[in-house]
């Protein structure tokens, strides 16, 4: 499977499995699937409440822990899917927090850790500090954050963490992230979509449809393909098996200019994940 780079040496898949809302067997199951059928990336978090069950099927696919790259996320909220809005995390809380990740895991490491949802009311610095020393300490190998905008992006960099692997965004082709995505560049940070076949909708639109004859792909993958060659990883989320091998069927094609070009003019705001009631100067904006 073809990899993106950072600065740092450290690869990332450019296609991941994402976890969210996978529960029980189910999710256990998928996820050894996934790396027995080729993937080296899950995508999880704390707050999705299924560790326990991502770690039980990295363990049972075989495949040796080195060659997967594993993410994991920092509940700064304190929401939860089971719970709905809970005590937000503090900082002094985040080392017991992420053990925990360690053990559901069954692994002494993670490939990246990211801050899941910015917390205006803890100081970033500080929560980033934290992070770093768990990256000295190799229990992580780099550090990112996700649902960051612009403005967090070089706030991180005007704090003087210059080397943020990546950030996690909501990005399809019916949400622009140019502005994000230009800052991002600008620094070096890997872009990573979650939802990047907007939940099925790239399905139901006559552009993608048409390009998805023209190319005899499916709907995600043109989606997942337009992803790739703006070199934006992306970790969309099934539990059917089917899909999950056509998510990674999208490397033997290469989508023209002008229909890239049509794809970008599709956007229409259509944002899908809320966000946790974070208002900070009317976040999110670009």
């Amino acid at each position: 499977m073809s990899e993106a780079f950072t600065k740092s040496g450290t690869s990332i898949p450019f296609v991941g499995l994402g976890t969210w809302d996978m529960q029980g067997s189910t999710c256990s199951s998928i996820v050894q699937e996934a790396l027995e059928m080729g993937y080296r990336h899950i995508d999880g978090a704390s707050m999705y409440e299924n560790e326990s069950e991502v770690g039980k099927g990295v363990s049972d696919s075989g495949v040796d822990r080195e060659e997967i790259f594993i993410t994991t996320k920092i509940n700064t909220t304190g929401w939860t899917p089971s719970s709905g809005n809970g005590p937000p995390l503090q900082n002094k809380d985040i080392v017991k927090h992420f053990e925990k990740s360690l053990k559901d895991l069954q692994t002494d490491y993670v490939d990246l850790l990211l801050i899941h949802w910015p917390k205006f009311e803890t100081n970033l610095g500080d929560m980033l500090d934290i992070l770093y020393k768990l990256k000295d300490a190799k229990k992580i190998k780099e550090v990112g954050v996700a649902n960051f905008n612009s403005y967090l992006v070089n706030e991180c960099i005007s704090l003087g963490f210059k080397d943020i692997y990546c950030n996690q965004v909501e990005y399809h082709p019916f949400l622009s992230q140019a502005k994000l995505l230009e800052v991002m560049q600008d620094f070096e940070i890997i872009p990573v979509a979650y939802c990047p076949i907007c939940r099925g909708d790239v399905a139901r639109h006559d552009v993608i449809l048409s390009l998805s004859e023209k190319y005899s792909k499916t709907p995600a993958q043109i989606a997942l393909r337009w992803l790739y060659q703006q070199k934006v990883v992306s970790i969309p989320k099934t539990e059917n098996s089917y899909r999950l091998r056509e998510n990674i069927d999208i490397f033997d094609f290469e989508i023209e200019y002008k229909d890239m070009l049509e794809i970008y003019s599709l956007e229409r705001n259509q944002r899908l994940v809320p966000n946790l009631e974070i208002n900070e100067l009317e976040y999110p904006f670009d």
